[in-house]
C-alpha cells in the first residue's frame, strides 16, 4: 500500500514539474521567501559591520538576536543612531533604511526620479518616499515578510482545523463515531474550564503586548483541560454507555453557518473587538475563518476513500478506526488540500492588504503593502505608492494561483 502511494505521488510530482508555469511560480515563491527571511539584511538603518573607537561591531546581527530574544542591546547602543556616527570602517545593507525610519530631508512624497538630498548615491530612495520620508523600497521588502507570514501561517492553521474536522466528518459520517458518555461529558467540562482559565482569568495577568502568549496559552489550556478531564472521567466512572455523535452533520452545519455570513463583514466584526491588533491576531482570525474550504475538500475525499477495499480490510483485521483514519485514509485524501492551501494563501494576502488599506487590523508600526496603498489614497500624485505595492500584490497572488493551478491540473492529468 505504501509503495503504491509513493509511486502515485512520484508520478504526480513528475507531471507537475513538467509544467513551465509551475517552474516559474516555484522560482518566484523561493525569491519571495528569500526576501522575507533576509529582510533585516536587505533593508536596515544599521550597518552589517562597523569599526569605531578601535572596536568592531555587527549591529544588524545584534538587532536580529535582540528581536529573537536571545540578546540585549548594551546601554550605550540601545537608542543609538548608527547613521550619525563616523566609522573607521563600515559595510551597509543594499537599502540603508528601516521601513519606519523618517528622512526629514526627503519627506512630502519624494519621487524615485526627482532630485534627492542624500549624502551619496548609495543612500538614494530608489522607489521614493511617503509623506513622512519613509523609504518605499524598505517598506516593500519588509512588507514581503508580513504578507508571507500572514498568508502561510493563517492557511497552515486553517489547514490543521480543516483536515481534522473534515476527516472526522467524512470518515465517520453520522453513525460511526461512538464515544463513552463519561468521556464526552468530561471533555466538555475540561474544555469549559480551560476556556475560563486560559482566556478569561489569564487576561488581566498578562501585559497588553503578550498577545501570542495569551492566545497560545488559551488554546493549550482548552486542549489540555479537555483531554485530561476526559481521561479522568473514563477512569472514574465505570459506565460503558456510548454516545453516537453525528459529526458529519455538526461539521457541515458549522461550515454552512460560517459561509452564510458575508466574509468581509464577519472579518471586520471580529477585528473590531480585538483589544490590541497584532500580526498574530490577524493570523488567528484568518485561520479560524478560512478552514471551511479545506474541510469540505477533505470530507469529499473521505466519503470515497472510506468505502475502498483496503479500508474495509483494515476494519476486518481489527484495526482501530482512528488508526485506520490517520495512517491509511488521510494520506490519500490530502491531494485537494494542497490546492486549497495554495489558493487560500493568495486569498489571505489580498485580505491582509485590504485590511491594511482600510487602516485596521495591523499595528501602526508594521510595514505592509496595503499600508503603502493607503498612503497613495491621500496623495494621488504619488503614483509610486500605488504602482509598486500593487505590482507586488499582483505578482504574489499570481504566483500562488499558478502553484495551485499546476497542482490541480497535475492531479487531473
Amino acid at each position: 500500500m505504501g509503495n503504491t502511494a509513493n509511486k502515485i505521488r512520484h508520478k504526480l510530482l513528475e507531471r507537475i514539474n513538467r509544467r513551465r508555469s509551475w517552474r516559474w511560480a516555484k522560482r518566484g515563491f523561493l525569491f519571495l521567501v528569500f526576501i522575507a527571511i533576509f529582510a533585516n539584511f536587505l533593508a536596515n538603518d544599521k550597518p552589517y559591520f562597523c569599526k569605531y573607537d578601535n572596536q568592531w561591531y555587527a549591529p544588524v546581527f545584534k538587532a536580529v538576536a535582540v528581536d529573537l530574544g536571545i540578546s540585549q542591546w548594551p546601554t550605550d547602543q540601545a537608542n543609538k543612531r548608527w547613521k550619525e556616527d563616523k566609522y573607521q570602517w563600515e559595510i551597509w545593507p543594499p537599502i540603508p533604511y528601516a521601513p519606519n525610519q523618517i528622512d526629514l530631508y526627503n519627506n512630502r512624497y519624494t519621487s524615485p526620479f526627482s532630485t534627492q538630498k542624500v549624502k551619496s548615491w548609495r543612500h538614494r530612495h530608489w522607489l521614493g518616499t511617503d509623506d513622512l520620508g519613509r523609504d518605499v523600497m524598505a517598506g516593500m521588502i519588509w512588507g514581503t515578510r508580513i504578507a508571507l507570514i500572514i498568508g502561510i501561517l493563517s492557511m497552515l492553521l486553517a489547514g490543521i482545523i480543516g483536515i481534522f474536522l473534515g476527516s472526522l466528518a467524512g470518515y465517520f459520517g453520522n453513525h460511526d463515531l461512538r464515544l463513552q458518555r463519561s468521556r464526552v461529558l468530561g471533555g466538555f467540562f475540561g474544555a469549559f474550564l480551560g476556556l475560563y482559565w486560559g482566556f478569561l482569568v489569564r487576561r488581566p495577568l498578562l501585559d497588553t503586548d503578550q498577545e501570542i502568549s495569551y492566545f497560545a496559552g488559551g488554546v493549550f489550556f482548552v486542549t489540555a483541560g479537555s483531554i485530561l478531564c476526559s481521561w479522568l472521567a473514563e477512569k472514574t466512572f465505570s459506565s460503558k454507555k456510548q454516545v453516537t455523535i453525528p459529526i458529519d452533520t455538526i461539521v457541515m452545519r458549522v461550515i454552512e453557518t460560517i459561509n452564510s455570513i458575508p466574509g468581509l463583514l464577519l472579518l471586520l466584526s471580529i477585528v473590531a473587538i480585538v483589544p490590541k491588533p497584532s500580526i498574530f491576531s490577524i493570523i488567528a482570525i484568518l485561520g479560524l475563518l478560512g478552514w471551511t474550504g479545506v474541510a469540505r475538500f477533505v470530507r469529499g475525499e473521505m466519503l470515497q476513500i472510506r468505502s475502498l477495499e483496503y479500508i474495509q480490510a483494515a476494519k476486518v483485521l481489527g484495526v482501530s478506526p482512528m488508526r485506520s483514519l490517520w495512517r491509511h485514509a488521510l494520506p490519500n485524501a490530502l491531494g485537494p488540500v494542497y490546492i486549497a492551501l495554495a489558493f487560500g494563501i493568495s486569498g489571505t494576502i489580498l485580505i491582509e492588504a485590504g485590511l491594511s488599506f482600510l487602516g485596521i487590523g495591523m499595528p501602526a508600526d508594521t510595514a505592509s503593502w496595503g499600508k503603502l496603498l493607503r498612503f497613495a489614497r491621500s496623495a494621488p500624485s504619488a503614483w509610486w505608492l500605488a504602482i509598486f505595492p500593487g505590482i507586488a500584490i499582483f505578482l504574489t497572488v499570481t504566483i500562488f494561483n499558478l502553484l495551485g493551478e499546476a497542482i490541480s491540473e497535475g492531479g487531473n492529468g
